[in-house]
């Protein structure tokens, strides 16, 4: 048995170290799991395959969750592992959910920052003595006391944004909404733990999330179509680099879509978005779960199908093994891209427009739906193309035409070209269709 030190983290009967030699010294670099195997007499343990102390953390957690036999507290009667949440700390119950939940999610980076803003609390809490230290249990976290002083704390706490050095480069106040998908996130980490097999808590939060409609400013700036011209034509500019901006742009006028659902448009068989000719875009690949933010299949309009057609070609022209992951109509040289956002600031700063939480992104979305509303559209073709009503299951039956947006969309794109000519055409679209023979073409940015 070798000498045991303080491990660096440890659940259960299972702990983290390092393989060591008689005299200490490290056998590898690698993180091994240990725990005393009792029918043996002796320490076993196992090799993470990594010498990340975070993924090797993640390793044991995933070791002890997937041991039957460990449980937070066993009844002292029959020894059987019964559910306490008395005993079951709040951090241990927002690791088993990241594990076994928020890690498989989409959103899993969302999530796990809104769990982070949790912890940052009790890590807060304990700095200063407070009531709801590292020991805090679920018991104490399903209470109004502790959603109570989080949201008080987390009023007080800046939203911030960090270099790669971990430098904070900026920051701004936080909003009430933001707290509340913290604690949105927090009840459900909570309510997975009531509902594990077998249960490992017997508490559900007494609070719930206040609504959106509470907590959150409605968003109010607009832009016409005059400053929507402007911003293509500046996207357009040639040989400035910008041709993922423009391609957002461009795609963001035609589906009049959320900025996630744009970056995330692809002419890739296999997600089954969109095929030649075909009169309808599904602004949710195939394979994903629809989500409360519907994503609606639309009509294509004549700008957006020529875009689609340019880059199908660029597609098929990549030899096969580099098709993979390829073929997102907003990229960065065949790269998909998550956002555009460093670009967007950058272009309202060189047009002097004003900046922040009002003119991000999804400002297109929400100026297209004002200036459609305001042309007479019908409600119901308005909601549906914007993924408002998904329809129950008249939808999975009938594909909407969105007659009135549709037309509607064709006029304003008619007037964006009259005041800036050209900049709704694809500036490689001709390369893309009259280039180099297939396998000798990299994709655009």
């Amino acid at each position: 048995m070798q000498d045991r030190t303080t491990p660096v983290y440890n659940r259960g009967k299972y702990w983290l170290d390092k393989l060591r030699r008689a005299d200490g010294a490290e056998r590898s670099p690698r993180w091994y799991i240990f725990w005393y195997d009792p029918a043996a007499r002796r320490e076993a343990s196992v090799s993470t395959g990594t010498a990340d102390e975070a993924d090797a953390i993640a390793a044991l957690d995933r070791r002890y969750l997937a041991d039957r036999g460990e449980a937070h507290v066993y009844c002292p009667t029959c020894g059987q592992p019964v559910a306490s949440a008395d005993a079951y700390l709040l951090s241990d119950a927002i690791t088993d959910y990241k594990l076994e939940h928020g890690e498989l999610q989409a959103s899993a980076v969302t999530i796990s920052a809104r769990l982070k803003h949790v912890l940052d609390f009790v890590a807060a809490e304990e700095e200063r003595g407070g009531m709801f230290g590292v020991a805090t249990s679920c018991a104490v976290a399903c209470g109004m006391p502790f959603v109570t002083a989080f949201r008080a704390w987390s009023k007080e706490q800046p939203v911030t944004w960090r270099n790669k050095a971990g430098e904070v480069t900026a920051s701004r106040p936080r909003s009430a909404a933001t707290t509340e998908e913290s604690v949105l996130q927090l009840a459900a980490a909570l309510n997975h733990a009531a509902d594990a097999d077998p249960p490992r808590s017997e508490r559900r939060p007494a609070y719930r999330p206040l609504p959106r409609k509470q907590v959150s400013r409605p968003r109010r700036h607009r832009v016409d179509v005059p400053v929507l011209a402007d911003l293509l034509a500046y996207a357009a500019e040639p040989a400035q680099k910008r041709a993922s901006l423009h391609a957002f742009i461009v795609a963001s006028l035609c589906t009049v879509a959320r900025p996630d659902s744009v970056v995330d448009i692809s002419v890739a068989p296999e997600r089954e978005q969109w095929f030649p000719g075909s009169p309808t875009l599904d602004l949710n690949p195939f394979g994903r779960a629809q989500t409360n933010k519907h994503r609606p299949t639309i009509p294509v309009v004549p700008v957006l199908a020529e875009w689609l057609t340019a880059e199908l070609a660029i597609y098929q022209r990549l030899d096969r093994n580099a098709r993979k992951g390829a073929g997102h109509l907003v990229n960065y040289y065949g790269r998909s891209v998550l956002d555009v956002d460093t670009a967007w600031k950058t272009m309202l700063r060189n047009l002097k427009l004003p900046s922040g939480r009002e003119w991000k992104p999804y400002l297109l979305r929400h100026s297209l739906a004002t200036i459609l509303r305001n042309r007479g559209v019908a409600k119901w073709d308005l909601e549906g193309f914007m993924g408002h009503d998904a329809g129950g299951t008249t939808e999975v039956y009938a594909i909407g035409r969105f007659d009135t947006v549709r037309r509607a969309i064709e006029d304003i794109l008619g007037e964006i070209d009259l005041r800036a000519p050209g900049a709704l055409r694809r500036n490689c679209a001709e390369v893309a269709l009259s280039g180099p023979a297939r396998g000798g073409l990299k994709m655009t940015g």
